[in-house]
């Protein structure tokens, strides 16, 4: 499995950045860690998962044409 990265923007300690599975093609996502309680509580977050907080501007870098964003 080769982890290649997409985009991100700068942030403090290099967050967000979004990264895609060459092999697989999914992406997977470096952000904020989620802590906020009543954030939390809105969602049903399974075991064995978490949540992060990325802005916006960090979709810019997904591809526009459902492709793979790996070149």
């Amino acid at each position: 499995m080769r982890i290649e990265f997409v985009g991100g923007s700068t942030g403090q300690g290099g967050s967000p950045r979004l990264y895609q599975d060459e092999e697989s093609g999914d992406f997977i996502v470096q952000g904020y860690v989620v802590n906020d309680p009543d954030d939390l509580k809105q969602m049903r977050i399974p075991p064995g998962e978490t949540v992060v907080r990325v802005p916006a501007s960090l979709f810019d870098h997904l591809p526009k044409d459902g492709t793979s964003g790996v070149s």
